[in-house]
């Protein structure tokens, strides 16, 4: 968190509705609320209550990256248009920034927002747009704050929060207890491994941990972002409610020495840097041509086959290539763009493809 971005400037976002709140909430990894999500393939009505037309179309160009990922589609209602609508956009000064979680909005009259920006004007800047409008869609789409995901425990500093929202956004104890500390049920989430680049991790400065650790102000959507909302919202392909998943990938080492295999991980996502729970090795002398498809057995016992199309590595990036199976589920794969995912006895291993 750079100098200039302080306990003094931080913005709030409240999320409403869905899980684990009856009302606000903090945040810090990706995470769904499975009882709140569209059906998939969904175009999203949404109307916007006022503001400058600068506004309106920076609201229309942010709120669109989730649609380059996500199966779901946004149609945005002209000024003043007649109509309902399934996202209702207000833009009041003085009460934050805030969204309903997912299908929730369904349940609010049409005579009242779902969601609303509350410090945008003419002289906001690129990337407070991409910030706060990225992530409120994303709570419209079904995502909670990453501190309420059943999995993630930030050793939080309770006195200094207790006393940074009385102070700074007038929330009593009982308030800051569901908004910040709840943590969603499990078995009504769907998240991937703790990702602090989420554009669902809400900034937090050292001050309000016990060990010193932060969470920086996010503004784009992280790799793990993009992954996991493909994998909610597939735009073709099978749906899958389970974690794990596959990398294919490619290893190298000094000396001109070529390798390829399969790395699976039990909780798929954001693995950069992480050895894999089981690895496959699928060809010790040079590359495997992925492209022709094959199997191969892990130590567990499961056996991997893939299919992949003929011209799978010129497809375009996180685009679907493929299909694999594991003998209990098929998996979508799909294009990675060939970055290193992690380093193990002198090897460095390059994602090439991911199947989950």
């Amino acid at each position: 968190m750079g100098s200039t971005e302080t306990l003094d400037n931080l913005k709030t976002c409240t999320q409403l509705g869905g899980s684990p709140p009856d009302g606000p909430g903090g945040e810090n990894r990706l995470a769904l609320d499975n009882r709140s999500l569209w059906p998939n393939g969904s175009e999203l009505v949404v109307n916007m209550w006022g503001q400058s037309d600068f506004v309106r179309s920076k609201v229309i160009q942010f709120a669109n990256e989730w649609s380059l990922y996500a199966n779901l589609t946004f149609k945005f209602m002209d000024r003043d248009a007649p109509g309902d609508s399934d996202i209702r956009i207000s833009f009041t000064s003085g009460i934050g920034s805030w969204s309903y979680i997912g299908a929730v909005a369904k349940s609010i009259s049409q005579n009242n927002a779902t969601m609303n920006f509350g410090w945008f004007d003419d002289e906001t800047s690129d990337e407070e747009f991409s910030r706060t409008v990225i992530h409120e869609f994303g709570h419209a789409i079904g995502c909670i704050h990453e501190q309420a995901s059943p999995v993630v425990d930030i050793p939080w500093n309770k006195p200094a929060v207790y006393e940074y929202y009385l102070k700074n956004d007038g929330w009593d104890k009982a308030k800051v207890d569901s908004n910040v500390f709840a943590k969603a049920i499990q078995a009504n989430t769907l998240n991937s491994r703790f990702d602090n680049t989420s554009i669902m991790q809400y900034p937090y400065p050292p001050e309000l941990t016990l060990d010193g650790s932060s969470a920086g102000w996010n503004r784009v959507l992280s790799n793990l972002d993009k992954t996991f909302v493909m994998r909610c919202y597939p735009k073709e392909g099978i749906v899958r409610s389970t974690q794990d998943g596959v990398y294919l990938v490619n290893r190298v080492r000094g000396g001109g020495h070529e390798a390829s295999g399969i790395a699976y991980y039990s909780h798929f996502g954001n693995n950069d840097g992480q050895q894999p729970d089981d690895y496959a090795e699928v060809s010790n002398e040079g590359f495997a041509w992925w492209e022709n498809g094959g199997n191969v057995t892990f130590g567990s016992g499961v056996t991997m086959k893939w299919t992949l199309a003929e011209d799978a590595g010129k497809s375009p990036l996180f685009s679907r290539v493929g299909f694999a199976n594991n003998g209990l589920e098929k998996w979508n794969v799909y294009r990675d763009d060939g970055r290193l995912l992690y380093e193990r006895d002198g090897w460095q291993v390059y994602a090439l493809f991911w199947a989950f």
